[in-house]
């Protein structure tokens, strides 16, 4: 969501930007009593100087532009998924980044025998493993799944998360 929330700031102040220096430019030309320089904004102007608020196409762009506000209100509420995973430390508050223990668990991983990759997923309650072998005997997918469970349960339990995370794994045979 945070990239969402960035490209929607991006173009909204590029949009007043440009509006921005059109006004300026449109004010600049009026004001020098030149026609339109950019934008012919007369029909506009006088469109809205004979048009009531009661009007129905005034509450139609009300309503749609209180919808867009309520929608961005959203999005700006919404709270962000958690960057750091507690540990059951006592004494200091403490924690980890979901890279760091995406990375330690990768690393327990890439130790086991046979495993060629592997590529792990750190959510809030839940570790995901994906290791590929060669598959070549004795390094078959189905013979390597247990040492990768016990490998990467034992490192996601030296690091005592607090909660604990739950762990799946899935060890596959690399297409050749």
């Amino acid at each position: 969501m945070r990239l969402f929330n960035r490209l929607l700031a991006a173009l909204i102040s590029v949009a007043l930007i440009v509006i921005g220096v059109l006004l300026v430019v449109e004010v600049i030309a009026d004001r020098l009593g030149k026609a339109p320089a950019i934008v012919h904004w007369h029909p506009a102007y006088h469109w809205a100087h004979r048009t009531q608020w009661q009007q129905g196409s005034v509450r139609v762009a009300c309503i749609a532009l209180a919808v867009l506000g309520l929608i961005l209100l959203l999005a700006e509420l919404k709270p962000s998924r958690p960057s750091r995973l507690r540990t059951t430390s006592t004494d200091v508050d403490s924690a980890y980044a979901r890279r760091g223990v995406a990375g330690t668990v990768r690393s327990a991983v890439a130790k086991v025998d046979g495993i060629n990759h592997a590529d792990v997923t750190v959510k809030r309650r839940r570790v995901k493993v994906s290791a590929t072998t060669a598959g070549l005997q004795p390094f078959t997918a189905e013979s390597l799944r247990e040492p990768v469970t016990t490998a990467a349960q034992q490192r996601l339990d030296a690091l005592e998360l607090d909660p604990a995370p739950s762990l799946s794994v899935r060890v596959s045979t690399r297409s050749r």
